[in-house]
C-alpha cells in the first residue's frame, strides 16, 4: 500500500466511524450514506490495488467515489439551507457543516488526482473545477469557524481536530501539486504546521488516538516533501546554477529533525503496540528513515 494510501485510509475510517454516530434527521443520514459510499469506493479500491501490487487506482472507482462526494456536500449544502433551525435545535449542526467539508476536501483531491493522470472530470476546464472546489473547501473552513466563534455551533475533540487539520491537507495537496521547489516547500512546510497545531491544543487529551491519524498525515507530508527534494537533487546535479540548490543541505536537516519530532511524540502510541509500530515503519520508509524509530527520544 503506497503512503498516500496508508493515511488517506486512516483519515477515513476516522470520518466513517465519526459521520455514523449520533444522526437524528434523515437527510443527514442521506449525506452521511453518500460521503461513507464514496469513502467504501476508495477504500476498497486501495485494498485492490494492495493485493495487485499496483497503486494506481482504477479510474471508475475515482469518479465513482467523487459522485458520491458530490451528493453528499450537495445534500449537506441543502440541508444547511433549509433546515438550520431543527438542526441547531437537535445539536447536528455543527456535524453537517463539517460532512460537508470532508466531502469538499475529497472532492477537490480526487479532482486533483485525475487532473495529473490525464483523466476526464466531465469538466470543459478541469483546472478551473479545481480551483473552485479548493476555495469552496476554505471558505467552507472559514464559515465553521466563524460560527464556533458566535457560538452557533459545538463541535467535539475529533471535529475540532479534523477541522484544523483539513487546513494541513489543504497545504500538502498544494505542495504535490506544486512544480516551483521553493513554493512547494511553502506549502509542506505550513503543512506540518497546520496539522501540528490541530493536536496541540489541552482539548485533545495526550493518548487520544486522532493524534496517530494526525502524526500518520504529518508523515505522509514529509514523505512528499522528502520526493519533491529528491527531484531537486536530480535536477542540481546537472545544474548547481540552479537558485533553489541552496535549500538541499538545509531542507534534508529539516526534514529528518521534523520526522524525529513526530515519531518521538507517537511513542506512547507504539512503544507497546506491534501493529502500530509497524505501520509506522511503513510511512517512514519513503523518507529514508524507517530506522529512526528505534532511536531513542531527547
Amino acid at each position: 500500500m503506497t503512503i498516500r494510501h496508508y493515511r488517506l485510509r486512516s483519515i477515513l475510517l476516522v470520518c466513517i466511524l465519526w459521520l455514523t454516530i449520533g444522526c437524528a434527521a434523515k437527510t443527514l443520514r442521506d449525506a452521511q450514506d453518500h460521503f461513507n459510499k464514496g469513502a467504501d469506493v476508495e477504500l476498497r479500491a486501495m485494498d485492490r490495488s494492495l493485493l495487485s501490487d499496483n497503486p494506481a487506482a482504477n479510474p471508475g472507482d475515482a469518479f465513482s467515489a467523487l459522485n458520491e462526494y458530490r451528493l453528499a456536500n450537495s445534500e449537506a449544502g441543502a440541508l444547511i439551507d433549509e433546515d438550520w433551525n431543527n438542526l441547531k435545535e437537535e445539536k447536528l449542526l455543527g456535524a453537517t457543516y463539517m460532512l460537508k467539508a470532508m466531502a469538499l476536501w475529497r472532492i477537490s483531491d480526487l479532482e486533483g488526482n485525475a487532473l495529473e493522470k490525464g483523466e476526464a472530470l466531465g469538466a470543459e476546464k478541469p483546472s478551473e473545477e479545481i480551483t473552485n472546489s479548493r476555495q469552496e473547501l476554505l471558505a467552507q473552513l472559514g464559515r465553521i469557524t466563524e460560527l464556533q466563534r458566535s457560538q452557533e455551533i459545538t463541535l467535539g475533540t475529533r471535529d475540532q481536530v479534523l477541522h484544523k487539520a483539513l487546513y494541513g491537507f489543504y497545504d500538502h495537496d498544494g505542495g504535490r501539486a506544486e512544480n516551483d521547489y521553493s513554493k512547494a516547500r511553502e506549502w509542506f512546510i505550513s503543512a506540518i504546521r497546520r496539522l501540528e497545531e490541530a493536536i496541540s491544543d489541552d482539548v485533545v487529551p495526550l493518548r487520544h488516538p486522532i493524534r496517530v491519524y494526525i502524526g500518520s498525515a504529518q508523515l505522509r507530508t514529509l514523505a512528499a516533501w522528502h520526493l519533491a527534494l529528491y527531484g531537486l537533487r536530480k535536477e542540481c546535479t546537472s545544474n548547481r546554477e540552479i537558485p533553489t540548490c541552496d535549500y538541499l543541505t538545509k531542507d534534508q536537516i529539516l526534514i529528518n529533525d521534523e520526522t524525529e519530532h513526530v515519531v518521538c511524540k507517537l511513542r506512547p502510541f507504539y512503544e507497546n503496540n506491534e501493529e502500530v509500530r509497524n505501520r509506522l515503519i511503513q510511512l517512514l520508509s519513503p523518507i529514508g528513515l524507517p530506522s529512526i524509530i528505534n532511536n531513542p527520544c531527547p
